[in-house]
This record gives C-alpha cells, structure tokens and sequence, in this order.
C-alpha cells in the first residue's frame, strides 16, 4: 500500500484522523482530517518522507511553523499544531476553510473591477503586515494561496495561507532547468538571484497578483522556470491598457501597481501597510477633465549647481540615521547639511563610516514642510532627488540598500513611522544638495515615468498622466523618440515636483 493510501484513517498527535486527500505537491500531501474532541476540521499538510529526514529542510520547517503558529490576525489561515510523526514524517495543522482561491475566480470570472481588485489585495496586505512586523516573510505569494471566504452578503473575506510552511525558497537549491514554470512565475528578482529575501519580495509578488486582477492575464509569461527567470529580472510588465484594450484604470492606481512591480526592492512601496495606504489613496484620485490644463512646456529654471566634493553615499545615508535618531530624542534640533558635508568630508570613504560629530541647527523651514508630509510622499520626493543627483546607479543603490535596512529595524523605544520620517526627511535634504547640472543617463524610462507620477507636487496624476500620453506620441520621422521622452521626463521630475503654484506647461514642439 502506497504511503498516500496509508495515511487515510491515520490518527495524528493523537488529535487529528485523516479523512480524505485533498492534492499533492512538490513538497508534500494535503489532506482533509477531523478534530472529534472540539468537532471541527483542520487541514492536515505533510511533507514527504524523503523531503522530512532533510536535516536542513526539517530545522527550517520547525522554525518557520514555530514563528507563523504565533501569527493571529483575522486575514491568515491560523496553524493548530504542527511537528513530526513518529515516523519521522513532518506535518502541520491548520484552519480548514470554505470558499474559494484568488486563482479559481480568476480562472472563471476573469479579470476584477478596480475596487474589488484593491480590496482584496489590501486585506492581503493586513495579513502581511502582521506577518511582516513579526520577522515573517511569506515568499510563496501567489493566487492560489489567497482564499476568498464567504461571509454572508457582506464582502468576500480574504485569507492568505502557507506561512511559515516549508517550500523552495525562490531558486535557492533549486535547479533552474528542473524547477515548475509556476513555482517561479510570483517570484520576486532578488529571490531569484539569491539575494536575501525581505517584505518588499511579498510586496512584489502582491503586486503581480494584483496586476493579474485588474487585467485577467499574468504580467509574465514564460515555458519554463528559466524563462520567468529572465523576464523577472530583465523585462517590465505591459501597462495596463495594452495588457487588456479598453481598460481604464485610475493613473495614479497604475502608477501605484507599476512601483510595487519594480525590479530593485527599494524602488517599491517600503512595507504591505503603506502599500495599501497608497493603492487606497490612488483609487480615490479622480480629476474633473476640466481640470486639466492645455499641455504646454514653459522654460526650465537655472539649474542648482551640484555641490562641490564628492561624498560617498555611504557616509550621507549614516550621517543622516544619525541626525535621525538626534532629532527623534530632541525635537528642536536637526543636523544641518552644510555641517554634515563638512563632517563627512573630514570622515573616511569606507561603507558605513558615520561622521564623529554632528553639530545640530534650528530645523528649517525646508525640513519643517517635509516633516508635514506622509511616508508615502516622502519616499516617492527621495526617489525624485536621487534620480536628479550626480550618483551612478550603483551608490544609488547601496544608499538605497542601507536606507531600507536601518528603517526595518527601528530603535526600540522610538516610534518607527517616526522615526522613518526622520531618515527620508534627512537624506532628502542631502541629495536635493547634490542636484546635477547635467541630467543622468542611467535611469530606464519606466523608472523615470513611475517617478513623474508618484511625485509630490500640485499638478496632479492625471494631468501628469495625460502628459505622458501625448509626450509619448511619437512625431511623423522621429528617428530618436526614447531620447526626447528621456530628456523631457528629467525637465520635468526636476521642475514640477514639490511646486506649491499651479504649473503652466506650455507646447514646445521645437528641438531641445
């Protein structure tokens, strides 16, 4: 008898007896058992035998289950018990539900309006965030793993499943050319190149769920586990509109998704919380056609002249977690940037120098409006300063790197949106100092499009949009259009951000 057939009428922990196999994986066997101490059921997950004697595979499975038993929160499927066997065989207990998957609605019902599109992914986002806060990254997300349950006539209520459980952890030990397409096609890029994996990976693959929603069709499509490899680190998702002809979809939402899709993880909205704020916030953009003026180009301002000496971006984004927490203790006070170039120009080169002093100033009235603003706002004016800087891509992105480590772990005694408003208000500061006087050359254009839409400032995202649009119409012989967008995206992400006027743009069909 096969092992599958054994387990049939098995008692487990002397609680659980298995009914019935519900399917069965890579990784092990589900199955449907009955609690008759409590009368209820429970979802019985084991792994298979040769999977279980792993060493490796076994002291992650305890660990993970161990921290995701401990997750309660309404949105994730809650974990009863879980351990081994007598045999040896690892199991794991769980909440039976009734309903259905994400994958099973949209493999019926096709694509999801807007709204119910967002209200699902948001409630996921919940689940995450409690996961998340907790040091527990899901890694699998996917359709199949978010559970619609219905609760009266009231809206569908999501459930995500698998955390904690054991899986193949993106193409970590994993052979490429053996790997399932689909245990590869929500994989974030860092958890396919081997990069550690942090809760902008879930971000991510939330954001290609979300994508599949709103357009009825995966953003990647690949033969095999090595082709979503390559479109994962190498391609961009179509936009919407070409994705699915005829769908309309808020600018700003689109703008939203597209940033939870980018390829660097610190290019993406910083935590599923204030994912969801943003793809809340982004639904309820709506501009009056009226509203929206003649596109038109006036001339850019002087530029500001980059500030001498090149610092590391090392030292200004340490310089700045250090003014950060100076600031979180005294309120009144703030680093200076001119003191903290000076200091850091004194302080060595090498990654993750802090300078030794800091002299504090009066906060300024510049600081004093960043300070006003939300997060999300916040992140999306950093990304607008780094893209206007002198840096090449690479010290971009260690800042970046650092910037995003040092936020997710927050001093102890300090309050960590505050404390996260600290830093970006800081190192905004620093590089809008390094503004260059000559536009970068290393940003790809949808990095710069995603950038010109999120940005703070008083025109708003459809008209940014619409913008866009009509930029993007090619003019009859255009022989180089990639270039006039590049160009006029930097004139634009440098003059129309942070703008408290309303801005005129005037119709400039004349060379540059």
């Amino acid at each position: 008898m096969s092992i599958t057939d054994a387990m049939i009428g098995r008692w487990v922990l002397d609680q659980y007896v298995v009914r019935a196999k519900l399917g069965e994986g890579v990784m092990g066997a589900v199955y449907l058992a009955d609690q008759p101490a409590i009368a209820r059921q429970a979802v019985i997950k084991v792994i298979h035998p040769w999977l279980s004697s792993d060493p490796g595979l076994a002291g992650r499975f305890m660990a993970e289950a161990k921290a995701a038993s401990r997750l309660q929160n309404p949105h994730i499927a809650s974990i009863y018990n879980y351990g081994r066997m007598p045999d040896g065989t690892l199991f794991v207990a769980m909440e039976h539900l009734t309903g259905r998957t994400l994958a099973q609605l949209l493999q019926t019902g096709g694509r999801l309006d807007a709204t119910r599109a967002v209200g699902i992914t948001t409630q996921v986002c919940e689940a995450l965030n409690h996961a998340h806060t907790r040091g527990v990254i899901h890694r699998d997300l996917r359709p199949s793993n978010i559970m619609l349950v219905a609760r009266d006539r009231g809206p569908e209520f999501v459930k995500v499943l698998d955390f904690g459980i054991a899986k193949p952890v993106g193409f970590e030990g994993v052979d490429r050319a053996s790997a399932k397409p689909s245990s590869a096609q929500y994989l974030s890029p860092e958890q396919i190149s081997g990069q550690p994996v942090t809760a902008s990976s879930d971000v991510y693959s939330l954001g290609l769920v979300l994508y599949e929603m709103l357009t009825g069709r995966a953003a990647f499509v690949a033969e095999s586990a090595a082709g979503y490899a390559h479109t994962h680190l190498h391609e961009s998702p179509l936009p919407l509109a070409q994705a699915c002809p005829g769908l309309r979809v808020v600018p700003a939402l689109e703008a939203c998704l597209m940033r939870a899709m980018a390829k660097a993880p610190h290019h993406r909205p910083q935590g599923a919380g204030l994912f969801a704020d943003e793809l809340w916030s982004a639904l309820m953009a709506t501009v009056e056609s009226s509203q929206v003026p003649t596109p038109r180009l006036k001339s850019p301002p002087p530029k500001a002249s980059a500030v001498a000496g090149a610092v590391f971006v090392g030292v200004l984004v340490l310089g700045g977690l250090a003014a950060a927490t100076h600031f979180a203790v005294r309120p009144t006070l703030w680093v200076d940037a001119n003191d903290m170039s000076r200091a850091s120009e004194t302080s060595s080169a090498a990654p993750g120098a802090t300078p030794a002093s800091v002299p504090a100033s009066p906060v300024s009235p510049e600081q004093a409006a960043l300070l006003a603003k939300s997060v999300s706002a916040l992140e999306a004016e950093f990304q607008r300063a780094i893209v206007l800087s002198d840096q090449p891509r690479d010290r971009i992105d260690l800042a970046m790197r650092e910037y995003q480590t040092t936020v997710a772990n927050p001093p102890a005694d300090r309050d960590a949106t505050a404390f996260r408003k600290a830093v970006l208000v800081e190192l905004i500061v620093s590089w809008r100092r390094r503004r260059a006087e000559v536009a970068p050359t290393d940003r790809r254009l949808d990095e710069l499009e995603a950038i010109f839409l999120t940005m703070p400032s008083s025109y708003s995202p459809a008209a940014r949009k619409q913008l866009l649009l009509q930029l993007e119409t090619p003019t009859p012989g255009e022989t180089d259009a990639d270039q006039r967008v590049y160009r006029r995206l930097i004139a634009w992400i440098a003059d129309y951000g942070e703008s408290d006027e309303p801005i005129e743009i005037i119709n400039d069909d004349q060379p540059d």
